[in-house]
């Protein structure tokens, strides 16, 4: 069950290996035997919750359509369920979002993250176009499963932050600095009102960089669904995030060396989930 009642919420990545190259080499059972042993890991340490993510299968398409990637990313999930007992999430680069919600579904698993609902991003995938629409019938037909939507996602440019700036700058008096702050929180408006976001994901610019603290601070101000910290997060700083919002999603520290895309570190895990737990007991 899907739940911030006990801040905060800590989600571990777990990125999956080069699914192209697992499937090309029948390599089934390693994966299972990986997101066993990930599984295991993170659990061990403490976190709440687990997103899973194939990462390591860039370059990445605007959406994953070949049915044995689908088909891995569904045996990844459904191991991990069968594993892991708390919040169980499926993200599918790079804005796989209808084959992301349907694996989900059919998985027993509590959310997707979609890397743009509601606005158009410009991308190393190419132009990626908002999904509510698409997911609108999904959520009707196949309810249960939680959105978890990014807000100005990292690795692209919001081309809805683009134009409706310049369309706010034409129109109302200012300063750039406010309109600038006025055009984000009609995006994250939208994502609360029409989107209809379950929770909002807050990044960095990049993998493993932290989002920038006052961004954190105005979706904080702009919206009262669950507000996550979606990149960048360490034990040295998560605690400062975690002033404005209600869980984080770490991937990067993790991971061995620090480094996104390699197995989880046990002792890095555990690490970050120390402070994780001091904050839960002092809150």
């Amino acid at each position: 069950m899907l739940s911030f009642d006990s801040k905060p919420v800590a989600i571990a990545v777990i990125h999956l290996p080069n699914l192209r190259r697992i499937a090309f080499e029948k390599r089934v059972d390693d994966l299972v035997r990986y997101i066993e042993n990930e599984v295991r890991i993170v659990a061990e340490a403490g976190f709440d919750g687990v997103v899973i993510e194939n990462f390591n299968d860039k370059p990445y398409g605007k959406r994953v359509r070949d049915p044995e990637i689908l088909g891995l990313a569904s045996i990844a999930l459904y191991v991990a369920r069968k594993n892991f007992d708390g919040l169980l999430g499926l993200s599918l680069l790079r804005c796989s979002a209808v084959e992301a919600y349907r694996i989900a579904y059919a998985m027993g698993a509590d959310f997707v993250r979609v890397n743009t609902l509601v606005e158009t991003i410009a991308t190393d995938s190419g132009l990626i176009e908002p999904t509510a629409p698409e997911l609108a019938e999904l959520r009707i037909f196949m309810p249960g499963l939680k959105i978890f939507a990014d807000v100005l996602c990292k690795h692209s440019g919001s081309l809805d932050l683009l134009l409706r700036f310049v369309t706010n700058l034409a129109t109302n008096r200012g300063d750039w600095a406010t309109i600038l702050r006025e055009t984000i929180i009609e995006i994250v408006k939208d994502l609360t009102e029409r989107g209809c976001a379950d929770a909002i994901i807050v990044t960095g610019g990049r993998t493993g960089e932290p989002p920038s603290l006052d961004l954190v601070k105005l979706v904080r101000e702009a919206t009262s669904l669950p507000l996550i910290v979606g990149s960048g997060a360490t034990p040295e700083n998560v605690e400062k995030y975690l002033r404005y919002a209600d869980g984080v999603i770490v991937g990067s520290y993790i991971k061995k060396d620090g480094r996104a895309g390699n197995p989880t570190d046990p002792e890095r895990a555990r690490k970050f989930m120390e402070k994780i737990k001091k904050l839960k007991r002092s809150s």
